[in-house]
């Protein structure tokens, strides 16, 4: 269109000699000689359009001064005097004392040149501020601040008054992002952080440029990779403490699909068994295990926590790449699937299961010497006695007096080390400090071990006063203890015995508190008790009432002995279950 309107003034022009619509010439000589111009129609309908067009030009410029925020009335006195010369023209129809000729081209000449040579970077700015909240930084071939916008100084005020200083004085934060890797300016607005990428370009007009620092708001986004940084800081710092804690604690840790393959098998392995992790990497776990009896006892048990049931293994044997058996314990645990809410997880939710495994070479050892141990000084033990408490009887026959006495004393005494022998054992076979615990009904529990009091010592006065709502967490060693307290209150009771069983629950535990009418617990006994320490000076005279006090406190209870003017008084705390 534009096109088209060119050529048509043109045309008009060139044959204006034919048909004189677009101007005249004559000869006048006022205010001198020379070839006066008559404008025509045509001249006056292109001129009206130019002017047309100019207004409009001018009025898309102005809006573009006023979107932009920045002072720009040198450019606007610029803008009048395209107009002005329309005014010389005007006159000149009606006064002979101007030339009739077109005074407009002086106007436009002026405008160029003042845009062109002496306020190119404002018109820049002009120009970049047209495209929106433009965040630009203008400078100089020097360096130096020469504008900035509008929208760029309420990000940064200190830009106030800066033109002509230097951007590093000015603005220091802006070079320090230029230089950074990342190019993220950080500020803070009305008590927000916010975020800005810094870019540099070059903006041209003509042989005049202008060096420009461009602001662009990334704040959601830096937020949320910042988030994700933190994040990943996070899980780094967590994966590292929890290799920490299964260097520290297990020999190494592996998981293993439903189908039974490995998808996880720690470093550590390779000390263990000689297997790289990338080597068991897919695998079938049964690469690992002695033969096809252990291979249907670890499906067993791999079952079980499938269906959503932690379990633990003691001495599960492993076979070493070299092919040698090492024995484990085994702690294993199933795993869910991660958007399933830990309080609506079903065993159809479980996608495969954690196994912790730790060498149990050293503790077997330690074991099996102890059960050698126990076991040698048992059978030593009863031969031993035997002999003497046999010697005894017969001098009890044959002395009298102190001496028959004597005899009796260590009949009795040889009677009594049996139990230590027991004991011992009974400290062997509950020898885990670490058992599962699970809700334990007390009542049938105390009933039945009453039961079996009463038959071994009749003279004895036993009452019970337990409530049916009494339900521990514990194990089924808590048997053990209880017999242990029971019978001492029985055996060392008054003459007869009287045992009193009392069982209170209160929110968090339920205390089970044994009564008797003796003399009471020995003060050495009760500090052994106490102490948890045997020594030279601190040591008790049998191993039944250690025993108590090691099942109690590896069922995470308390153990508490109250010695009265009518008896001792044994409380075991256990906790509630809930």
């Amino acid at each position: 269109m534009s096109a088209a309107i060119f050529l048509a003034v043109v045309s008009v022009k060139v044959t204006n000699p034919i048909h004189g619509a677009y101007f005249t010439a004559r000869q006048t000589s006022t205010p001198f000689a020379h070839l006066a111009v008559q404008h025509n129609v045509l001249h006056w309908t292109a001129t009206g359009l130019s002017y047309v067009l100019s207004a409009v030009g001018l009025f898309i410029l102005f809006q573009l001064f006023f979107e932009s925020g920045y002072d720009t009335r040198p450019l606007s006195v610029l803008s009048v005097l395209i107009g002005f010369p329309a005014v010389l023209d005007i006159v000149a129809q009606f006064t002979p004392l101007l030339i009739n000729i077109i005074y407009a081209p002086i106007g436009v000449a002026v405008f160029a040149v003042g845009v062109l040579f002496i306020f190119e970077r404002r018109f820049l700015a002009v120009q970049r501020a047209s495209f929106g909240d433009d965040l630009s930084i203008y400078l100089d071939e020097r360096g130096r601040i020469g504008d900035h916008s509008a929208a760029v100084g309420e990000v940064l005020p200190e830009l106030d008054r800066s033109n002509g200083d230097r951007l590093s004085e000015a603005v220091p934060s802006v070079v320090e992002a230029l230089d950074s890797d990342d190019q993220i300016l950080e500020t803070e607005q009305s008590g927000e952080r916010r975020y800005y990428f810094v870019s540099t370009s070059t903006t041209m007009l003509g042989d005049a440029g202008a060096q420009v620092i461009q602001l662009s708001d990334v704040t959601r986004t830096e937020r949320q990779r910042r988030q994700l940084a933190e994040r990943e800081a996070e899980l780094d710092e967590q994966n590292e403490l929890f290799r920490a804690v299964i260097d520290a604690s297990f020999a190494f840790v592996f998981r293993i699909d439903e189908e039974g393959r490995f998808t996880f098998v720690s470093p550590s392995v390779e000390a263990f068994l000689a297997y790289s992790p990338a080597e068991l990497d897919g695998q079938p776990f049964s690469v690992t295990l002695p033969n096809e009896a252990t291979v249907e006892r670890a499906w067993d048990d791999i079952e079980s926590m499938l269906n959503g049931n932690p379990n633990t293994v003691r001495d599960f044997p492993l076979e070493t790449k070299a092919g040698s058996t090492v024995f484990t314990d085994v702690r294993g645990v199933p795993i869910y699937r991660g958007s399933v809410p830990a309080d609506e997880r079903t065993p159809d939710d479980v996608v495969g299961i954690q196994l912790m495994v730790r060498d149990a070479t050293e503790r077997r050892e330690r074991e099996g010497l102890i059960s050698v141990i126990n076991r040698v000084l048992r059978h030593n033990m009863r031969n031993k006695m035997g002999i003497i408490t046999g010697y005894a009887e017969m001098l009890e026959g044959r002395l009298s007096g102190d001496d028959a006495e004597k005899a009796t004393q260590i009949r009795d005494t040889a009677d009594q080390l049996p139990d230590l022998t027991e004991s011992a054992q009974r400290i062997e076979e509950n020898r885990d400090l670490s058992p599962e615990l699970e809700p334990v009904t007390l009542e049938p529990l105390l009933e039945d071990t009453v039961s079996e009091l009463r038959m071994e010592y009749p003279e004895a006065s036993i009452t019970i006063d337990v409530p049916d709502t009494a339900v521990a967490n514990t194990h089924e060693r808590l048997e053990t203890a209880l017999w242990e307290v029971l019978e001492n209150a029985a055996k060392h009771g008054g003459d007869p015995s009287v045992v009193e069983i009392d069982v209170t629950v209160t929110e968090t535990r339920v205390a089970i508190a044994v009564s008797d009418n003796g003399s009471g617990i020995p003060e050495i006994e009760r500090n052994a008790l106490q102490s948890n320490v045997e020594t030279k000076l601190v040591h008790g005279e049998g191993l039944g009432l250690w025993l108590v006090h090691w099942i109690v406190t590896s069922l995470d209870g308390e153990l508490e002995t109250t010695l009265g003017a009518a008896g001792t008084t044994v409380t075991i705390r256990l906790l509630k279950a809930s």
